[in-house]
């Protein structure tokens, strides 16, 4: 049988199996390439092998229109997770927001009433996106 202990802050993980306790030490450090990218949303896809999560910020047109408003949905980055690292991304997700939640209140959806004048409008996908009419 095996057991499994973490300590979230110092990264180390101690595992016990057959009897014999085996302590790891996780290191953390960033890649020399390291790049920080701040997004609004995320769309994915998945199948039997991955979860791949894309993550986009959107570039709204403000010019003069004909009555069409155009949007542009710019992918930064993609993320590809084996289905494990998904539901431990998802799990982390969870209590961080659950955490978040209970410190600042609750986090207004799209689904809130904008405040300031602005205007909801509806995408060719259906969502509603805040603020761009």
């Amino acid at each position: 049988m095996s057991e499994k202990r973490s300590d979230a802050q110092n990264n180390n993980v101690s595992v016990s199996q057959n009897g014999q306790r085996i302590e790891f030490v996780i290191e953390i450090s960033k890649e020399e390439n390291f790049k920080r990218f701040y997004a609004i949303g995320a769309i994915g896809v998945n199948n039997i092998y991955d979860f791949r999560i894309s993550f986009y910020n959107d570039d709204p047109d403000l010019g003069p229109s004909d009555g069409v408003r155009k949007v542009q949905r710019k992918i930064g980055t993609e993320v590809i997770l084996s289905p494990v690292a998904a539901l431990e991304l998802a799990r982390w997700l969870d209590q961080n927001v659950k955490d978040y939640e209970q410190k600042f209140g609750s986090i207004k959806t799209q689904g809130h009433k904008p405040s300031g004048g602005t205007k909801n409008i509806t995408g060719s996908d259906g969502n509603v996106m805040d603020g761009y009419a």
